[in-house]
């Protein structure tokens, strides 16, 4: 299928992007990678009438201020590979990118388009929920800064405003040396995951001080495991103690029904995959 008829801007700053966002309001959209929005339109699930190019803004930044890490909506996900600070902060960020797409996703494809885009199955959703990150999103008006949590809404929907557009996204570095890991089942590598889960650890020894564990695919939003999370502080991280925290992050959630799985399916890898996914993260110490 061919997209519905849309006029195409591109702008040469970030006053001018939100200028024409601002103008265009719902009927216009940001476009960088087009990764995700083009083939939404392409089935004209998306009918965006004004397309406004962001490719030439500078946008493209990873920067660390203080205790935080600053990356740039246009940052290309092929970037966080060869960067030190993701890997030395951020390992199930840094591990989750290698399940993005295809080669050709992660050269074209944005850090700000996948967020917008808001795939209840994408890794950076999960990942950004996971890390606690903030999304900065900017209009005409200023600037606004969002949690993760709270940014995104349902499959799909985000918390920007008519005119907003992701600008950054932001991560807290940590304070003790962190431990993490991200595994996913899909259909065929690159496809949509059916689930996804991530971890980050905490460790003294083997023994979890703290933990945070995040799943993409399973409801309409990322979802935090915090009754599993909790089961874990201070206990001696096993394979029998990863499993029983996996069931109890199945038992929390909700997990949707339709045509790549059944709940109970979605409900089975949950359950599998953290107890995989957190003893991946312990053993990356080594």
């Amino acid at each position: 299928m061919r997209p519905a008829a849309f006029e195409y801007h591109r702008a040469a700053s970030i006053e001018e992007a939100l200028s024409l966002l601002a103008e265009f309001g719902e009927d216009g959209r940001p476009i960088a990678g087009g990764q995700s929005l083009v083939p939404m339109m392409n089935l004209r699930l998306a009918r965006p009438e004004h397309l406004v190019d962001i490719n030439s803004l500078e946008l493209d930044k990873i920067e660390r201020t203080g205790d935080t890490l600053s990356l740039g909506a246009l940052v290309r996900h092929e970037r966080y590979f060869n960067e030190p600070l993701i890997a030395e902060h951020f390992p199930a960020f840094l591990d989750a990118a290698h399940w993005i797409g295809h080669p050709t996703i992660r050269r074209h494809g944005s850090l700000g388009g996948s967020i917008s885009h808001a795939d209840p199955s994408a890794e950076l959703p999960c990942v950004c929920v996971l890390h606690d990150a903030t999304i900065v999103a900017r209009s005409v008006n200023g600037e606004r800064r969002i949690p993760a949590s709270e940014f995104f809404i349902s499959a799909y929907v985000t918390a920007l405003e008519p005119g907003e557009m992701v600008v950054a996204v932001e991560l807290p570095i940590p304070q003790r040396k962190q431990h993490g890991a991200f595994i996913e089942i899909a259909e065929r590598m690159g496809d949509f995951a059916v689930i996804g889960i991530g971890a980050v650890l905490e460790l003294d020894g083997d023994t979890v001080l703290d933990a945070r564990i995040a799943c993409a695919g399973a409801e309409l939003t990322p979802v935090r495991a915090a009754s599993a999370e909790q089961f874990l502080k201070g206990r001696q991280l096993t394979e029998e103690v990863a499993q029983e925290a996996g069931q109890l992050f199945a038992q929390s959630v909700d997990p949707v029904n339709d045509y790549r799985s059944s709940a109970e399916y979605r409900r089975h890898l949950i359950v599998q995959l953290t107890s995989r996914t957190l003893m991946r993260a312990m053993k990356s110490k080594a």
